[in-house]
């Protein structure tokens, strides 16, 4: 097993971790960035929409943004690896493993996002691809004219029916309650498509079908009645779940909520004294890109004035 050294090892290659190196380069300290993809960009590169909000990347796409981002690193000179997934983490010595390889750091910046939710029911992995998706915007144009359901409650979910309704195709939105997180603006607009059908109190079992998705098995139970299965064919099964953090890499380590995110002070520590994290796997209060530069900017400076103090 080879051995190499940096000042800071940045884990995750969405816009946190590329802010973090970025700003770590500016300050005088050597970071290396590590993305287990073989792209940088994280959640970037599952975003599909155009961007209306973010400072400076009016009009273009998650995907577009990422290759920005990577475009600014490689002319700043700063080292990054992809490929290169963390398959164990020592926040004690502040080491991790990549393959053969074993990375020694004097502060680590945790930037490892979150993953999508899943239901964990039979037939979700298995036609993934094949019918199972979690972007309309990315799939909707494979479904025209068919009948497709979307799983959720929230701002996506609803967003999403829209979407596919605009699409041409025969949209149900189920979601386990009559409680939707969605906003108003989006709640009323899908009750105003006679397009879309809601089913509320229903639970999803199993994903069916063969080479393809061909049907959906529901659990209704609405309160006071006894629940009933349902099945319903179906072409696309859209899945907007909400997400996790992907912190398992941590866990055991670093002080975590109940949902799993990362718990830091206002400027990113941790409870591991030279562990930093920044991001969304951070459960900021608005999670964006905007708010991800900002996090990986502020956690660096930390890492740099901790450094600088260590080594007096």
């Amino acid at each position: 097993m080879t051995t190499s050294t940096s000042d800071v090892l940045v884990i995750g290659g969405g816009p946190a971790g590329i802010s973090a190196a970025l700003w770590a380069a500016r300050l005088g300290v050597t970071p290396l960035l590590l993305e287990g993809g073989p792209r940088l960009g994280g959640q970037l590169l599952r975003s599909y929409h155009r961007s209306v909000d973010c400072p400076g990347f009016y009009g273009l796409t998650g995907a577009e943004i990422a290759d920005r981002l990577t475009e600014h690193l490689v002319a700043e000179s700063v080292p990054f690896r992809v490929n290169a997934r963390v398959t164990e983490l020592s926040t004690e010595t502040l080491t991790a493993t990549v393959g053969d390889e074993h990375l020694t750091a004097r502060a680590i910046i945790l930037a490892l996002g979150v993953e999508k939710r899943r239901l964990g029911i039979p037939g979700e992995r298995e036609f993934a691809g094949r019918g199972v998706s979690t972007s309309a915007t990315r799939d909707n144009h494979l479904y025209k004219n068919k009948d497709v359901v979307i799983v959720g409650g929230g701002d996506g979910a609803f967003e999403e029916a829209l979407m596919l309704d605009d699409a041409g195709c025969r949209v149900t939105l189920i979601h386990r309650s009559d409680r939707f997180r969605a906003r108003p603006r989006y709640r009323d607009a899908v009750f105003a498509r006679p397009g879309i059908r809601v089913l509320t109190h229903a639970c999803p079992t199993e994903i069916l079908g063969d080479e393809a998705v061909r049907a959906i098995r529901l659990e209704i139970a609405p309160p006071g009645e006894a629940p009933k299965t349902v099945t319903l064919d179906v072409s696309g099964v859209f899945l907007t779940l909400g997400i996790l953090p992907a912190t398992a890499l941590v866990a055991g380590q670093l002080d975590r909520d109940a949902e799993g995110f990362i718990v830091t002070d206002r400027h990113g520590a941790t409870s591991r004294p030279g562990v930093w994290a920044c991001g969304e796997a951070t459960h900021p209060l608005l999670p964006s890109i905007t708010t991800a530069f900002g996090d990986g900017a502020t956690a660096a400076k930390a890492a740099f004035q901790w450094l600088a103090v260590s080594s007096q």
